[in-house]
């Protein structure tokens, strides 16, 4: 399928948690396009099985696909870390293909820290993907995984902060004495104020959509794929699909995010 720079961006997560990273990618590309799917419909993925989550990836990954993307964004750690190698082995010679892990681990940034904390969805932790990966790099760092199932479901149904705040407390009560900590789950990027204030700005929250974003466009450039041009009238404005009707939490968040001048739509 022949694709252009001037192409979209496809980029897809269970739900409102690759919002962020979709926001980071208009911040550091203006002249890029994207096309969002959000499972709306089967979110949250981080207590989905292996088999499910791989199953309803392909699916998503083939219709953004299907879109003439020229490139596929995993905006989810629970896909990345239980989906990746099913989507490259499918898709890797036809369209680009970025995660919201591989570019974190491979950064710098953790040559800084000695103790990490990582928290994710239950499926993220079992996979134990992260650490694999991590370790790979960084044989000097010490990494402590925690699961934290509860965030994910509180923020796609719009709690309010007040609600959130004291399960927050909870959780990262027994994840303390860390210099670094990884948001492993997209939605977590909602409550970075709330978690740094926690730790009192003394735990550093790695900027995962910053890290992510940049490889984007650095690979985009290589492949000569990365628009320079301002996009054309006919084109110029996100579309965020959702697998059952538009949730009006989804939509409120999508609105903040982007302006008004976007398309909401629903298939699947």
């Amino acid at each position: 399928m022949k694709t252009s720079l001037f192409s979209p961006i496809g980029i897809f997560d269970s739900g409102i948690g690759g919002l962020i990273i979709a926001k980071e990618i208009k911040i550091q590309m203006p002249n890029e396009n994207f096309i969002y799917f959000g499972d709306t419909k089967n979110m949250p993925y981080g207590e989905k099985s292996k088999d499910f989550i791989r199953k309803n990836s392909m699916k998503i990954a083939s219709f953004l696909y299907e879109k003439k993307c020229k490139a596929l964004v995993i905006a989810c750690n629970s896909i990345a870390s239980n989906a990746l190698d099913m989507i490259i082995k499918k898709f890797h010679r036809k369209i680009l293909i970025f995660n919201v892990i591989d570019p974190v681990v491979k950064n710098t940034v953790l040559l800084s820290y000695k103790r990490i904390g990582i928290i994710a969805t239950s499926a993220t932790i079992h996979s134990n993907f992260y650490t694999k990966k991590i370790k790979e790099y960084y044989h000097h760092l010490d990494v402590v995984q925690m699961s934290t199932p509860l965030l994910a479901p509180i923020i796609e149904n719009g709690w309010k902060m007040k609600k959130i705040n004291p399960i927050i407390k909870n959780y990262l009560n027994h994840l303390k004495s860390i210099d670094a900590i990884l948001l492993a789950c997209t939605h977590y990027f909602f409550l970075k104020e709330e978690i740094d204030n926690f730790y009192h700005g003394k735990v550093h929250l790695i900027d995962i959509p910053k890290i992510v974003a940049q490889e984007i466009k650095e690979k985009l450039n290589e492949k000569k794929l990365l628009c320079f041009h301002p996009i054309s009238t006919w084109n110029r404005f996100p579309i965020f699909y959702t697998s059952s009707s538009i949730p009006i939490f989804f939509e409120k968040k999508v609105r903040i995010l982007f302006g008004k001048k976007v398309f909401l739509k629903h298939d699947f």
